[in-house]
């Protein structure tokens, strides 16, 4: 128990010592300078980190290696730890950037689709994912004065996720912890009722308690909570992610409401619209390969956590 609070106190101090040294920075270097110093930080970090890069590598060769070369894989896992270290910078320059500021530099495509859905008065499910910069999805759509709340997967209590609370509040980001459950619930019921926004990423498969779903041509096991509670409550669901083009910039893009199965028989849609959701993301992420984690994906076929022959050569194109 006390190596346990001297490992939290260690973890909140040298978070306390990184914000202070990011945030001075930031405010210090030219953006292009920090810009190539955490791609330099991602390059050396993708040769470094074996586990990272392996099952990264497998996981993309499973999913595109009959359309792509061993370089082109080894190189979106490349970029894909690329994007992940520039999310963490971009979060530092939004901690001293006002709200107007923030709408001129990202761009939003599709806002139309988001009004349509909250004109029905029942709230809006952003269906979201770890893509692109994830961490100011909410940012963006408080800067256009929605209220947003944001379902994370953090514990509630203890000094860091205290201070990872305050500094989303700086950001003008609401949070939700997804433990308890119940509670979790009754708080993203109460935000919907309000006709408000509520962020949930829906790309982490785990090994049980889902639903098992196709994708990319195998299956993982997707969570049914994003079509449960948009069942329960009657929100509508409308893809939002917050991208990168081909210079790197952020924008927003705002799909069309995903129309759901709502049949009466619960467990009938459940299953219909968790295979809506995995097929939308499937979509997005052919769109945006390099922008994803591709470490978050537990196949469910026998032998896929393993590197086959094929995928070595992917992992040698990699150095």
């Amino acid at each position: 128990m006390r190596m346990d609070r001297l490992l939290e106190t260690l973890a909140y101090i040298g978070a306390l010592i990184g914000i202070a040294v990011g945030r001075a920075a930031v405010k210090l270097l030219p953006r292009r300078w920090l810009l190539a110093l955490f791609r330099s930080f991602a390059d050396l970090g993708f040769h470094l980190a074996h586990g990272f890069r392996t099952r990264s590598i497998r996981n993309l060769s499973l999913a595109f290696g009959d359309r792509l070369t061993f370089r082109e894989i080894a190189d979106l896992a490349r970029s894909s730890l690329r994007n992940f270290s520039r999310d963490f910078l971009e979060m530092g320059f939004a901690l001293d950037i006002a709200p107007d500021r923030i709408r001129a530099e990202i761009p939003v495509h599709g806002l139309e689709h988001l009004k349509e859905a909250l004109a029905k008065g029942k709230g809006v499910i952003a269906l979201s994912a770890h893509l692109g910069n994830f961490f100011l999805l909410g940012t963006r759509l408080a800067a256009e004065g929605y209220p947003t709340y944001v379902l994370i997967n953090q514990a509630r209590t203890g000094k860091l996720p205290e201070l990872i609370v305050r500094y989303r509040n700086r950001i003008n980001q609401k949070t939700i912890h997804t433990q308890p459950h119940d509670e979790a619930f009754r708080e993203l019921v109460q935000v919907l009722r309000r006709n408000e926004l509520a962020i949930v990423i829906a790309d982490e498969f785990r090994n049980g308690g889902g639903i098992r779903v196709p994708f990319f041509g195998r299956s993982v096991i997707a969570r049914r909570g994003p079509a449960t509670l948009a069942l329960r409550t009657g929100a509508a669901v409308v893809p939002a992610c917050l991208v990168r083009d081909q210079s790197g910039d952020l924008k927003l893009v705002i799909e069309p409401e995903i129309e759901f199965s709502r049949t009466g028989k619960i467990k009938a849609d459940v299953t219909e619209n968790t295979l809506k959701i995995t097929q939308w993301l499937e979509r997005t992420l052919r769109s945006y390969p390099d922008q994803w984690n591709w470490m978050t994906i537990h196949w469910q076929e026998e032998g896929a956590d393993t590197l086959t022959g094929k995928e070595h050569q992917y992992e040698e194109a990699a150095h």
